[in-house]
C-alpha cells in the first residue's frame, strides 16, 4: 500500500475579526406575568407573540422596571416587540425612554401610527413590530429604567400590546 501522507496542522488565522458580541443579560417574555415590570395590572394572559402573555398599553398608561447589573457593558440594545390593535388612530404611538441611575438625561424612541413603515411611523395595524433601541453607557452607568408607554398626544381608541423584552450588552 502506498505511504500514508502525514495531515499538516491546521492553519492558525493571522488575525481574528473583531465582531462586536452583545451579550443577552436580561429578558421579560411574559409568559406567567408582567415580570420586573410594574403596574402589574397591564399583563394580560394572551394577545402576547403566539397568543401568549403580554403587556397591554391603553392611552398614555406606561409600564417601567429597572435592569441592574450593567457595569460591564460598554453600550446597551434594548430589543422588545410591539402590536397596535385595530382601533388604533394615524398618530397615536408608543413611547420608550431609557435612563441610566435614574437622572434626568435620557434617550427616547417613539413611533406613530402612519402611512408607511421606516423609523419613525408603522403602517399596518395588527402586527407585531420588533424594535431595538442601542444606547452608550455612561461610566458611572449602574442600571437602566425602561418606560414604555402610550404617547401623551393619544386620542382614548385602540391599545398596544408589549412583548418580549430583551436587554444585551457589548463587554467592556
Amino acid at each position: 500500500s502506498a505511504p500514508v501522507e502525514p495531515t499538516s496542522a491546521p492553519v492558525e488565522p493571522t488575525s481574528s475579526p473583531t465582531i462586536d458580541q452583545f451579550v443577552p443579560f436580561y429578558r421579560a417574555e411574559f409568559t406567567n406575568n408582567a415580570g420586573d415590570f410594574t403596574p402589574d395590572t397591564r399583563w394580560r394572559e394572551t394577545g402576547g407573540v403566539e397568543n401568549g402573555g403580554a403587556l397591554r398599553i391603553r392611552k398614555k398608561q406606561k409600564v417601567k422596571t429597572w435592569v441592574k447589573n450593567i457595569n460591564a457593558y460598554s453600550q446597551l440594545k434594548i430589543q422588545f416587540m410591539f402590536k397596535a390593535s385595530n382601533e388604533v388612530e394615524e398618530g397615536n404611538g408608543l413611547k420608550v425612554i431609557i435612563k441610566f441611575n435614574g437622572g434626568s438625561k435620557s434617550t427616547e424612541w417613539k413611533k406613530k401610527s402612519g402611512a408607511e413603515n421606516n423609523d419613525n411611523t408603522f403602517s399596518n395595524l395588527d402586527q407585531w413590530y420588533v424594535e431595538t433601541i442601542i444606547v452608550d453607557k455612561p461610566s458611572n452607568g449602574r442600571k437602566i429604567l425602561i418606560e414604555i408607554s402610550g404617547l401623551t398626544t393619544n386620542s382614548g381608541k385602540g391599545d398596544y400590546m408589549v412583548d418580549n423584552v430583551y436587554v444585551t450588552g457589548l463587554k467592556i
